[in-house]
């Protein structure tokens, strides 16, 4: 039916839809090619004609009456002219969802995608996108659509190491607020709402002389490379991943000295091996090492990660609980003020920024490297003789 349309021709349309109980179509006579589909459960904006091969096409506007009257009108004469012009909607149509289908990417992918974009800026990232993947290992290759927050916090409360699943939580966080902001929308707001098993408080845990006498055997007679690499890190006061990731070729045996490239505060850190750490480490060093490879690796060459599964075995055989990698160089330094090294001493082994007041660090620059190698040399004398002890 042609008749010049207006809101009375529709709604007198919608009376008789109901009662015949059937649709019906009203072509509008003020717009080439604009149509309204009255049915049962709704009206629908249709533009037909030929395109520009004279076939004959048909093409979904908009919902009445959501578009009004006025709106369909521009609509429809925008499509004509797309249409008359050589385009194909539908088909573009499709190519926009089969885009969209190859665009859904897994969490992994997300979390690349972040760190090419945010967290390559970040010193940390690094470390933060092992420690995702680790805990999320379950869900680290689901496409996005299909991951909720529940899977997310269950996975994060069920991960046998809280601290690690709530700094995993920590890490994860601000790249689902960067995937769901508006016009990136890769994944729902909701995800953001997961939360860290544990409370984030400042750990304060570090192993008594007690506690030391069962641990520091246990350490020395494991081949692991988790206890070696712990060992090397009450000497050194270094970081774990610091440890974890050092590689021959910044290791100098002979100097007695272990760069550390990439460290927490941006700044290139130099370690004086004291000489049981120049011991421990000629031990391990194969004879044809590469200068790239791990000083602390898997049978297979690759980076430890079950510190969590290691750090248990050792709690078991030492018969100690409640700590956990980095209580090892809070407890060297805690150490080391025991054995009267000055604070400034202390920090720069420990290779925080400043060492003094912001006013003092502006002006006096020194990392202190001969006295900190006087004060890792007493710390690994002090754990031999704690080693020696016999265990109560």
């Amino acid at each position: 039916m042609t008749v010049k349309l207006t809101e009375t021709a529709i709604a007198a349309a919608a009376k008789r839809v109901a009662v015949a109980g059937k649709g019906e179509e009203l072509i509008d006579a003020a717009t080439a090619g604009l149509r309204l589909r009255v049915m049962l459960r709704g009206k629908q904006w249709v533009w037909a004609g030929r395109d520009s091969a004279g076939s004959m096409r048909r093409f979904a506007l908009g919902e009445y009456p959501a578009m009004g009257i006025g709106d369909a009108r521009t609509a429809a004469t925008r499509m004509r002219a797309e249409v008359k012009g050589g385009a194909d909607p539908a088909a573009e149509a499709r190519r926009k969802k089969a885009a969209a289908k190859e665009t859904v990417v897994t969490l992994g992918q997300l979390v690349g995608l972040y760190g090419a974009k945010v967290g390559d800026k970040l010193k940390s990232w690094p470390e933060y996108r092992r420690s995702i993947r680790q805990v999320l290992t379950a869900l680290i290759d689901r496409p996005l659509p299909g991951i909720h927050v529940i899977d997310l916090q269950s996975t994060l409360d069920g991960w046998p190491a809280p601290h690690s699943a709530s700094a995993a939580a920590r890490y994860l966080r601000p790249v689902l607020k960067w995937a769901s902001a508006p016009g990136r929308a890769y994944v729902d707001m909701s995800l953001t709402n997961i939360r860290a098993p544990v409370s984030g408080q400042r750990r304060k845990r570090f192993l008594s002389r007690e506690e030391l006498v069962r641990v520091l055997p246990v350490l020395a007679g494991s081949a692991s490379p988790y206890a070696l690499c712990m060992r090397l890190m009450l000497m050194t006061l270094a970081r774990r991943d610091e440890a974890a990731f050092a590689r021959w070729r910044d290791v100098d045996l002979e100097a007695a000295r272990w760069l550390i490239p990439v460290t927490k505060n941006g700044q290139l850190h130099e370690v004086p091996l004291p000489r049981q750490a120049v011991e421990l480490l000629r031990s391990i060093r194969p004879h044809d090492a590469k200068p790239e490879a791990l000083v602390f690796a898997t049978s297979t060459g690759g980076h430890i990660a079950n510190w969590h599964r290691e750090t248990v075995a050792i709690h078991k055989l030492s018969v100690t609980t409640g700590w956990h990698r980095h209580d090892l160089r809070r407890t060297g330094a805690t150490m080391l003020g025991e054995l009267g090294e000055a604070p400034h001493i202390i920090e720069a082994a420990l290779n925080h920024v400043s060492l003094h007041s912001q006013l003092a660090a502006t002006y006096n620059r020194s990392r202190y490297r001969t006295e900190v190698a006087a004060a890792l040399q007493r710390l690994a004398d002090d754990l031999d003789s704690i080693s020696t002890m016999k265990g109560k």
